[in-house]
């Protein structure tokens, strides 16, 4: 069966090497290579995992910083690695949101063949996603080069981890209604946004809204891709694993134990991301 990841990170080596004095000012980037689930992965080793595990491609991206031209050079990584591995890396801009030259970035990586922009960090990026005064530029340059959003969302409720944030469904469906024209990916199931969307008033204020499955083993068990099924929501939902944090043979293990038919599996696993593909580019 095709296989698409949705959610993947990618990082140069030199951030890798050069990670504890980054760490000095960037927060953010700290709490998250900090911890002791972080791992590292440069492109050659995600097409390695990718080739391993029957991938044919990922949406890839870097690490949303705080700072502008971190931002960009992640970007050139990202950029200069999907055209060495053509048509397995789908790329991914960063930019920090508010900060001068974003809009700028967002076109220069659009030229350059990038499909969306993210993952993006809000709580590590002083973005309220709830506020269309911050967001506003952003969106309306994303819609001019035909590019989908990607957000970094988390549950709001249960046990802290590194990287959870303060971003979650209320904020997420404020996003939605003030922006109904993007698409936008909130990572980690939205953090429980797409239950929300049984309400007919919430299911039409998201119809631009999708989610995604990265961390899903950490987090939920897995019943949850069949009440996402059930609720009618499963031609929103777009596998990702978060790698290097985590790889596929997880995920394999937890769609094995699900009542998903064949024709579901297909749709969470390849068809829902070609389907975003073809509607944004």
């Amino acid at each position: 069966m095709r296989k698409i990841d949705a959610h993947v990170h990618i990082y140069p080596k030199e951030i890798e090497k050069d990670w504890v004095s980054l760490s000095e000012r960037e927060p953010w980037f700290k709490c998250m290579v900090d911890s002791k689930v972080h791992r590292w992965g440069t492109a050659e080793s995600l097409i390695d995992h990718m080739d391993q595990n029957g991938i044919e491609s990922s949406f890839a991206t870097g690490f949303a910083f705080h700072d502008q031209g971190l931002c960009r050079g992640m970007n050139d990584y990202v950029l200069d690695s999907a055209k060495k591995y053509k048509g397995r890396i789908k790329p991914l801009a960063v930019v920090s949101p508010t900060a001068k030259g974003a809009e700028k970035e967002i076109i220069r990586c659009a030229e350059l063949g990038a499909v969306g922009l993210g993952e993006l960090f809000p709580d590590g990026q002083n973005l309220d996603i709830s506020d269309a005064k911050e967001t506003w530029r952003m969106v309306g340059t994303c819609m001019e080069t035909g590019m989908f959003i990607m957000f970094h969302t988390a549950e709001q409720v249960g046990h802290p981890y590194p990287g959870k944030g303060c971003t979650g469904p209320e904020k997420a469906a404020a996003f939605c209604m003030n922006h109904p024209q993007i698409k936008v990916i909130f990572a980690h199931f939205g953090g429980g946004l797409w239950a929300y969307e049984s309400m007919p008033e919430m299911k039409l204020a998201l119809s631009n809204a999708y989610y995604d499955t990265a961390a899903w083993p950490w987090l939920y068990n897995h019943k949850i891709i069949e009440a996402i099924f059930a609720s009618g929501l499963g031609e929103k939902l777009l596998f990702g694993t978060d790698w290097p944090i985590l790889e596929y043979p997880r995920f394999e293990k937890l769609i094995s134990q699900t009542d998903l038919t064949e024709k579901q599996k297909e749709t969470l696993l390849y068809k829902n991301a070609i389907s975003l593909l073809s509607k944004d580019n």
